[in-house]
């Protein structure tokens, strides 16, 4: 009984190993097979090095979950009809430069999961002109050298996710037209660029949440009308335009909840871009002004989005328009401190202008014109100011020309009126009227000539009738 079960099993073993081919040649602790495809399984077996006994019909190799931590220039250099090759999961540090040239018939490479690779050779992938899906997630890297992903046409899946990266150099993937998918999550990305995703004509997915990201520049996303999936969530966004997102054509998916995001009139074009929009997209969550917070931006209504906001001490205020005297309205050059939202400036918002019928004395008190942006009302007091002490100059020589009640008064007249003697406030002359009251003498005058002058013309022509037949009188006696 025992001869025939021990036959069977020959048997069996006969016709698997007829049914499945093995290859020649296998290395220790690895298993070879030649269908589907030439495979060669080495996985999870603790190699220290990469074998160097490799079938060289070998299409497929799988060395993951070992302890690899070199790729030599040598390691694949004769395994020349290799389209398959996993590495990921070991602790490679190091790709030798070359490591991968000849195979020019590799369409998928994935080396994720080594924590301790960080940097690669601006050559490692050259001449990979078949690869089409390229695994570099949790590999710490923190930067990638220009030129990496030159010449890799036919790339069409590339995973950056859960590295380092602080930024992207510009035209990285200019020569990736056929790439779709591309995973750049949790990384530390801080601005996307202009030319960052130039060349991605093709790119379908787009994952750039759980970054650094503050500020997407408004060309950003001008080359990607394919693109169906983006994912800003969990970022530092404060502000993204409408014009940004005008060229996403395609986009069915959006996702921008987690960011601080400011609504005011700096988010007005998305507002209005979202009403253009069909796809399904996650609530954008107002950080400030306070009287917002905790809203969907997209449901806002548009008096909702008036002024702009100090984001620093979210406090809303409200912009004014200050038209100069020359009738041209005042530039952010001529604004104090940190540069003002376009939005925010002149002739991008409804607000009025202040201005009265006549333009008011440059001495007088109504001659500040007062605003509710800080910043406005600093420059026009400094003005102010100014031509208040050019007055001062001005009036030392003149000072008859304010002769009253209290003597000479000083043109400074921006201090509180509520000091001045009640009885006497009657006898002031607003600095804004439009011409003076003629002035009476006062009880002890310091020259007959100024209280004539005093009288006006009438006084004066009757003392040239009555002086002469004064005369008269005093000579005929």
């Amino acid at each position: 009984m025992t001869t025939v079960l021990e036959g069977g099993r020959l048997m069996v073993l006969a016709v698997w190993l007829n049914l499945v081919p093995l290859l020649e040649g296998c290395p220790a602790k690895c298993v070879c097979f030649s269908e589907p495809r030439p495979t060669v399984a080495c996985q999870q077996q603790s190699l220290l090095s990469i074998p160097a006994e490799i079938p060289v019909r070998s299409q497929r190799i799988f060395l993951q979950s070992n302890k690899l931590t070199v790729v030599r220039s040598t390691s694949f250099s004769l395994v020349r009809n290799l389209t398959v090759l996993f590495l990921y999961k070991n602790n490679i540090s190091h790709i030798e430069a070359g490591a991968f040239f000849g195979l020019e018939r590799l369409e998928e490479l994935d080396i994720s999961d080594n924590n301790n690779l960080r940097l690669i050779s601006p050559t490692a992938f050259q001449g990979l002109t078949k690869l089409h899906t390229l695994h570099l997630h949790r590999c710490g890297l923190s930067q990638l050298p220009v030129g990496v992903f030159r010449g890799l046409f036919s790339l069409q899946k590339l995973y950056l996710q859960d590295n380092n990266l602080l930024a992207l150099h510009d035209d990285t993937f200019l020569d990736l037209a056929n790439l779709t998918i591309l995973f750049l999550y949790n990384n530390k990305i801080k601005v996307v660029t202009d030319h960052m995703l130039r060349g991605l004509n093709s790119l379908d997915q787009l994952l750039l949440h759980q970054n650094l990201i503050t500020f997407v520049q408004q060309r950003a996303f001008s080359h990607l009308s394919k693109l169906t999936t983006l994912y800003l969530f969990f970022n530092n966004l404060t502000v993204l335009t409408g014009e940004t997102m005008d060229p996403l054509v395609s986009l069915q998916y959006l996702r921008l909840n987690g960011n601080q995001w400011i609504c005011d009139c700096r988010a007005r074009t998305l507002w209005e871009w979202f009403k253009r929009f069909k796809g399904s997209s996650s609530e954008l969550e107002c950080h400030v002004p306070a009287t917002l917070a905790g809203k969907d931006l997209k449901r806002l209504k548009t008096g909702d989005l008036e002024g702009c906001v100090d984001s620093t001490s979210q406090v809303q205020t409200s912009i004014f328009s200050t038209k100069s005297h020359s009738g041209k309205f005042f530039s952010s050059d001529d604004m104090l401190g940190e540069p003002i939202p376009r939005c925010c400036l002149t002739g991008y918002d409804k607000s009025s202008i202040i201005s009265s019928k006549t333009i008011p004395d440059p001495s007088s008190y109504n001659s500040r014109q007062i605003t509710n942006n800080p910043l406005k009302d600093k420059e026009n007091i400094s003005k102010t100011k100014s031509r208040e002490e050019r007055t001062k100059n001005d009036t030392r020589t003149k000072q008859s020309l304010n002769d009253g009640p209290l003597g000479t008064l000083s043109n400074g007249l921006d201090q509180s009126l509520g000091n001045v003697q009640p009885e006497l406030i009657e006898t002031l002359e607003p600095s804004t009227a439009p011409s003076r009251k003629k002035k009476k003498c006062v009880k002890k005058p310091k020259s007959d000539t100024q209280c004539l002058k005093g009288h006006g013309s009438t006084v004066e022509t009757l003392s040239l009738v009555l002086l002469p037949l004064f005369w008269l009188l005093v000579t005929m006696s």
